[in-house]
């Protein structure tokens, strides 16, 4: 303020006192309070200098949590590769799909594309990959699919009736599913069945530079459309390549759900599916029980609305899935005429069978078949049991099963029961009884009371399943190497075969069917491949094993000893660990005395040299 301002001030306060007397000061002092308040506002109103000062004041606090919260930087610098290569994968997935259904180009539709196309791209992957497994034949089909998908997903207009049947239809259970299923996800493969075979075969695939028969893996037979869609992941990336499947298959997770939410169009519905622990669980794992009930669904929506098109899709995808998609086929075809291009899109595996063991369907009804029934005796076993936790098919799904309607629910529903009866595992009648709780109708508020507690207790047993396999702890510091070894104690063993076994070599692996691992080639058996096994090695001669191992190019045999966590349950053994019969045991004994050129051991496993 200047001096002329200042005795402008001073004259204007002792005019304004005279004036007014003792009360002219109070006023004097309201008014001033009024100018400054009015300035203030001016300033909060100011919309350019609070965003700038909000921008910067949250830059601050964000960058100071990032640098201080080390979880989001260690999450991010370990899956931040697979998260991105299974973004593109996503991509071109979705266009495999939108190219299957042929007419309806114009109509992309996300969650059904990508459940249809995930195993017909994962076929053409793995029919490329007989020809060669590496990064010159699978990159190229990668980034040709991934323009053909971003070229779909570039024309795709967004209408109501699009953005309607894309809802989500989230609730809280199924957020903390998928919240579970991503701390999963960013985990390396841990889970028995990844590592015996979804994410093994293709892994073996890899190291052998071809897609090969595997014949003392009985699983290696299934249809592997979605196991090979991992084939680029692991051939880019590596052992990452299976934190990507792991991505690739909560995508899957994902868009099943808002396809079931499609058709129910009520969350509380399809929360109850989704939330079954047995399929939950799985979410961020490599296992094709998340997509195959996606393209269940997607058949029986596209049979309720008369797509022709999207039904042989579905079929093709289907069977190019898993076998126990069958049923589901030969229920929903009403004519097999329109049906006929996905038969013959889903008949590249039975074709392949056909081909190697003259059984469309090996390794079921031949010799050394995995024995897959009587896992459980009671229907009580199936909704909760303490030995198979994580094979729990829960309350809520069941509970729906009074009130389902339709010809297609009720008939899927009888032969989800005729399988009940069989002993199975339970992942294999989920879509059974999933399909037929779709159709249900809950009206009475003291059964959807009942419904929301089932639902909870299920969510709560999810997140309880997820913190007992410790995915958790790898999100506070990068400890991988003791995570594998504490949930797998077949790790430190193939970690010493690793840095033992010579570049070249082939081993034949004997106590583990946990093939994942291996950083050299390996012939193992799988789940239930006991007999497998001890049928190869059972020869009538020390010489003849010798033979066939050498026509099988094996240099080393190694025998793991402590191959998997210790249990009490028959049959978790059975699964677990390949056991062989005396006269194989015999045999090899006999082989290794005269045919081993040298032995170590070390980590709980012997390694022998083959002359």
């Amino acid at each position: 303020m200047t001096e002329c301002g200042g005795h402008a001030a001073a004259d204007f306060l002792t005019r304004g006192h005279a004036a007014r007397g003792p009360g002219g000061v109070a006023a004097l002092v309201r008014s001033s309070g009024g100018v400054a308040a009015a300035l203030l506002l001016r300033f909060v109103a100011m919309s350019r200098v609070r965003i700038i000062l909000a921008a910067a004041i949250a830059a601050f606090l964000l960058l100071t949590l990032l640098d201080r919260f080390k979880v989001i930087e260690i999450l991010a610098i370990r899956v931040a590769m697979p998260f991105f290569l299974a973004c593109a994968e996503a991509i071109a997935i979705i266009g495999a799909g939108f190219a299957l259904r042929g007419r309806a180009w114009r109509a992309l539709d996300l969650p059904l594309d990508y459940v249809i196309g995930l195993p017909v791209f994962g076929t053409l992957c793995f029919l490329l990959g007989t020809i060669g497994v590496s990064k010159w034949t699978m990159l190229p089909l990668l980034v040709i699919a991934i323009l053909f998908g971003a070229y779909a997903i570039a024309r795709w207009r967004e209408t109501a009736e699009s953005g309607q049947r894309t809802a989500a239809g989230i609730s809280v259970p199924i957020f903390i599913v998928f919240a579970c299923a991503f701390i999963a996800a960013q985990a390396p493969p841990t889970s028995l069945d990844e590592l015996a075979y979804h994410l093994a075969i293709p892994k073996t695939w890899m190291l052998e530079g071809r897609a090969i028969a595997l014949p003392l893996l009985s699983h290696s037979y299934f249809p592997l459309g979605v196991e090979s869609a991992s084939l680029p992941l692991l051939t880019l990336l590596g052992d990452d390549g299976g934190v990507a499947s792991h991505f690739i298959h909560l995508f899957a997770a994902i868009a099943t759900a808002m396809l079931i939410h499609r058709r129910t169009k009520n969350a509380l519905i399809t929360a109850a599916i989704v939330t079954t622990p047995a399929l939950a669980i799985t979410a961020g794992w490599s296992l094709v029980d998340f997509p195959l009930l996606g393209i269940c669904v997607a058949l029986w929506l596209a049979v309720e609305n008369e797509d022709d098109t999207t039904i042989a899709a579905a079929i093709g995808a289907g069977l190019l899935t898993k076998y126990t998609f069958i049923p589901f086929a030969l229920i929903a075809a009403k004519g097999w005429k329109k049906a006929w291009p996905g038969l013959f899109i889903g008949s590249v595996f039975f074709i392949r069978n056909l081909i190697l063991t003259g059984n469309p369907i090996a390794p079921f009804l031949s010799a050394n078949a995995p024995h897959l029934a009587h896992y459980r005796a009671y229907l009580s076993d199936y909704v909760f049991d303490p030995q198979f936790i994580d094979e729990s098919l829960g309350a809520a799904m069941l509970m729906l099963a009074p009130l389902v309607s339709g010809i297609i629910p009720i008939a899927l529903l009888a032969a989800g029961i005729a399988f009940f009866f069989l002993g199975p595992s339970s992942r294999l009648l989920i879509p059974f009884f999933a399909i037929p709780a779709m159709s249900a109708t809950v009206d009475r508020k003291w059964f959807r009371g009942l419904l929301a507690l089932a639902v909870a207790m299920q969510t709560l047993m999810v997140v309880y399943l997820t913190y007992r396999n410790g995915p958790f702890e790898l999100l506070a510091s990068d400890v991988e190497g003791s995570y594998l070894a504490k949930q797998r104690p077949s790790i430190p063993a193939i970690s010493w075969l690793n840095r033992t076994l010579p570049d070249n070599s082939r081993t034949l692996v004997i106590g583990t069917g946990e093939s994942f691992w291996f950083a050299h080639r390996v012939r193992a058996g799988g789940n239930f491949d006991s007999d497998r096994m001890s049928a190869y090695l059972a020869t009538p001669t020390p010489e003849a094993l010798h033979e066939t191992l050498r026509k099988d190019g094996v240099t080393h045999v190694a025998i793991i000893s402590i191959t998997a966590p210790p249990t009490e349950v028959a049959q978790k053994s059975e699964e677990r660990q390949t056991r062989l019969t005396p006269a194989a045991q015999r045999m090899l004994s006999q082989f290794l005395d005269r045919y081993a050129a040298s032995v170590t051991s070390g980590n709980n496993a012997i390694l022998f040299t083959i002359r």
